[in-house]
């Protein structure tokens, strides 16, 4: 999910505005599912405080996470949290201002940590993609890409922007993302999503734009350790408005083998939630394979994030009408099987009646979006914690 412009916004390419949420029906119940120590099943609460909204998650060890996203309280500005979510209600996060020229909004949306890749991160600190706007940038031109390596704090850590190249400069194949037919193309968005690895991923947009006026998207791979790009080509077609927002390195540190996850309008079937295998070390790409909301047909779904657990991966799905839902899609060698939803039903718990109701990110079982009750107009991140049966 992206938050920008100080108002939440589902994001880029395929992503519509929020999706208002109703009750769902309960559906059949996953593989056992792993629980944290003093987060009670099938609960659902409020965390951190208003106005901090939660877009991503990464285990850190010893029961402890650290979440990302952002501070709409007066603006729009990046947060870091560490810690455990059993004490998250209330808590204080670090609030970091990216060291660029003239930022005027910045979020972050995906954190990895040093007990995925020890090797790059050192212990203590994290790594966070996101995305800024800043009035310096050139006319045209919103979100750019951001990546922050440090201390939760901010303090000593380092910064580096990023922008997809719009004329194939260091993109695998020399792809260009604005053809040479499309006169005064250029990259309007990067948005990094999520992060393991070497790898970013994201999705970009291009203006001018296109449809009757929506932005053309579609999704990136970033390899922080070469400085190269990879644009996403589904069915052969760079224009299928795909989003890549979660990543999982499979097979733990210094494995080439990741999952990605997210959305696409591939063969004009409206925008199904996606998975797909890649190498970084050969640059192939596995089958993608598809869903939609409930294993039915559903005008929009989309996959927010992943976690790896066991027989497969844990997934959190928005879908149009339908309250988020934690998915569990097993996996059988690269092949992905039938997925099985539970809807994590915010709307009917004491958090609401709302306006809305997303679904960001996942960890374990656990799901986080933001919430905004109809009784005050701002948002607040909920954490919902999806029983096993």
């Amino acid at each position: 999910m992206k938050i920008a412009r100080t108002i939440p916004l589902l994001s880029g390419g395929a992503a519509a505005a929020l999706v208002m949420m109703a009750a769902a029906p309960a559906l059949a119940s996953p593989a056992r599912a792993v629980h944290s120590r003093g987060v009670r099943a099938g609960s659902i609460s409020s965390i951190l405080q208003a106005g901090d909204l939660v877009t991503g998650v990464r285990g850190a060890g010893s029961g402890r996470v650290v979440l990302t996203g952002t501070v709409v309280s007066g603006g729009s500005t990046a947060l870091l949290f560490r810690g455990h979510l059993a004490t998250a209600a209330g808590a204080t996060v670090s609030v970091l201002r990216p060291a660029f020229h003239k930022v005027t909004s910045s979020s972050f949306y995906g954190p990895n940590t040093h007990l995925f890749n020890p090797r790059a991160i050192p212990a203590g600190w994290v790594r966070a993609v996101g995305s800024y706007v800043s009035s310096a940038a050139r006319p045209g031109v919103h979100d750019q890409g951001m990546i922050y390596n440090g201390p939760i704090s901010g303090r000593g850590g380092s910064w580096k922007s990023i922008d997809v190249p719009a004329h194939g400069a260091r993109v695998t194949g020399h792809v260009r993302a604005c053809r040479p037919s499309r006169r005064g193309c250029i990259v309007m968005d990067t948005i990094p999503h999520s992060t393991m690895g070497d790898l970013v991923v994201g999705n970009y947009d291009l203006n001018p734009t296109v449809r009757g006026g929506v932005p053309s998207g579609n999704a990136f791979i970033y390899n922080m350790t070469r400085r190269q790009w990879t644009l996403l080509r589904l069915h052969g077609s760079l224009s299928t408005l795909s989003t890549f927002y979660g990543i999982w390195q499979d097979g733990g540190p210094g494995s080439p083998r990741y999952t990605l996850v997210g959305g696409s309008s591939a063969r004009g079937r409206g925008q199904r939630g996606f998975m797909i295998n890649y190498n970084e070390r050969t640059g192939a790409f596995g089958k993608p394979a598809f869903y939609s909301y409930g294993n039915r047909r559903a005008a929009v779904t989309h996959f927010e994030g992943i976690t790896g657990v066991r027989g497969g991966f844990n997934l959190v799905a928005m879908g149009s009408g339908h309250s988020p839902a934690l998915v569990f899609v097993p996996v059988r060698g690269r092949s992905f099987g039938r997925a099985r939803w539970y809807p994590a039903n915010v709307s009917s718990s004491s958090l609401c009646p709302c306006q809305a109701v997303t679904g960001n990110t996942v960890w374990r079982n656990h799901v986080m979006g933001l919430y905004v009750p109809k009784s005050s107009p701002g948002a607040h991140t909920y954490l919902a914690t999806i029983a096993a049966r």
